[in-house]
């Protein structure tokens, strides 16, 4: 049986708000001097906000209508998403037999999985409503949808969305709430597996590892409050993480008989600029795999689930692994947990 190939990914994001811009939005706020030094401190320039708080202020608004201005705007960013992934795919959407969803900032039932009629999908195809999981959404995504496909020898796609901008918290803000304000942005990353038939181009998902640090599960929370998503992020996750990862990094290696230095690249989290600068110094990163999640979140923030597919995606069209070549893609999230998933270059069909 082929092993499940994933054959295309694209990623999206709604118009951009410059961040200078979004500072000044709380000067007058208790707390307000301390976003704009985190904003100055963020190596972000910009991120997408379907909900521009420039034009309409979700900051007063109850936790009902963020969630449903969240699902309407996730929707039509999904569903641009998936159109574009399956168009550079070159699948009709009838094709598809699986579409799972994944995202932290919509809680609907139905949700995402509305999008199966929408776009037009058969009507044996199935829908699959992942999460919550955080921003280390995508893999364990990834990883169900390749034992689907293998499975069942259909396509799937993927949708991962998150939408922050419709939670935007009341003042007063202190350095750990202007963090969360400045660091999450909005995006969709939809991905498209197929059976790994000979000549199919791709990156073939060979094998997943994961670690969850209990110990540190309060660093990082998101849960539903009175005013929609209320985010604890510990000033402790750089470190955390990068205390963390080379566990699973080369567990994941090693069953696999390679090392570090086999890899052709590595798609990172862009979790923030210290999680990025503290994981490339551990692991000893390469500096290409490591620009482009610096530059993923200087245009977009961390986009959570969305966020390592949008790197991956940049990583990919720049320097496709040949045949057999390996890739790694890392993410980190709630718990504090992180998942680590081997890709490789196409070599044909596996039995």
């Amino acid at each position: 049986m082929p092993t499940a190939r994933i054959t295309e990914v694209s990623f999206t994001a709604p118009p951009a708000v410059k961040m200078d811009e979004f500072a000044a939005l709380f000067a007058d706020d208790p707390g307000g001097d301390e976003v704009a030094r985190v904003v100055r401190n963020s190596a972000i320039d910009t991120k997408g906000m379907a909900v521009d708080p420039l034009v309409e202020d979700p900051r007063r608004w109850g936790t009902r209508a963020r969630m449903e201005r969240g699902l309407v705007e996730a929707r039509a960013l999904g569903g641009e998403a998936i159109a574009s992934a399956l168009d550079r795919a070159g699948l009709a959407s009838r094709e598809v037999g699986l579409l799972a969803t994944s995202t932290t900032t919509t809680h609907s039932a139905p949700g995402l999985d509305g999008l199966l009629r929408e776009l037009g999908l058969a009507r044996d195809a199935q829908a699959l409503s992942l999460g919550p999981m955080g921003c280390y959404a995508a893999l364990p995504s990834v990883a169900a949808c390749r034992d689907w496909v293998e499975v069942h020898g259909r396509p799937a796609v993927l949708l991962l969305t998150d939408l922050f901008s419709p939670h935007l918290q009341p003042p007063p803000y202190d350095r750990e709430q202007a963090v969360v304000l400045t660091l999450f942005g909005d995006g969709a990353a939809a991905v498209v597996l197929q059976p790994g038939e000979a000549g199919l181009p791709g990156l073939d998902v060979v094998d997943t590892e994961t670690l969850t640090a209990a110990e540190h599960a309060s660093d990082l929370q998101v849960h539903v409050g009175d005013h929609g998503l209320s985010i604890r992020l510990a000033p402790t996750m750089p470190d955390v993480v990068a205390a963390a990862v080379p566990g699973p990094v080369d567990a994941l290696l090693a069953r696999n008989g390679l090392r570090r230095e086999d890899i052709a690249w590595w798609a990172l989290h862009p979790g923030g600029r210290r999680i990025i600068d503290r994981v490339e110094e551990v692991l000893d990163l390469p500096a290409r795999s490591v620009a482009e999640s610096r530059a993923v979140m200087r245009a977009h923030g961390n986009t959570a689930g969305p966020a390592v597919m949008a790197v991956l995606e940049r990583l990919w069209r720049a320097a496709p692994p040949g045949r057999g070549e390996h890739a790694v893609a890392i993410a980190c999230g709630p718990g504090a947990t992180l998942w680590a998933a081997l890709l490789r270059g196409p070599e044909g069909s596996s039995s």
